[in-house]
């Protein structure tokens, strides 16, 4: 009987300590349960930003993911979806989807490669001189 006891001690989950963490993921709930539902199903992303600021805090803390939060609802406007190709990798439920996984803190950006079959405008432009023709008129 005491070992179930202790293990069922030992089950329960840590509460957080930290209370800026306490403080950022209260917010974030009582933003989740008053005002989101009145806004209705607004945001460009899954998860939804909400979301992914208490994961972003949950996984680096409250510095780093308090800047990811911040990050991601700057990015959440009518005009994400121009930038889907360029650092998105695909949709979730209509929505752009953009885990916390997928966000890198401290590496390097990755851009995609583009493709060397389609010259583009510019380098055409410059291996040509610079749009002038030097050999016409001399």
């Amino acid at each position: 009987m005491n070992s179930i006891l202790i293990l069922l001690l030992l089950a329960q989950p840590q509460k957080e300590t930290n209370p800026l963490k306490i403080v950022l993921n209260s917010s974030i709930t009582l933003y989740q349960k008053i005002i989101s539902p009145s806004q209705g199903d607004v945001c460009n992303f899954s998860p939804s930003c909400s979301h992914f600021g208490k994961q972003a805090i949950e996984k680096h803390g409250p510095l780093w993911g308090s800047l990811m939060a911040a990050d991601r609802f700057m990015r959440c406007n009518p005009w994400a979806y121009q930038y889907f190709d360029t650092y998105y990798s695909g949709l979730k439920n209509q929505k752009i989807y953009d885990p916390v996984q997928n966000n890198f803190i401290f590496g390097k950006i990755r851009k995609k490669e583009t493709s060397s079959l389609i010259p583009s405008p510019l380098m055409h432009e410059s291996a040509s001189g610079g749009g002038e023709d030097k050999g016409e008129g001399e």
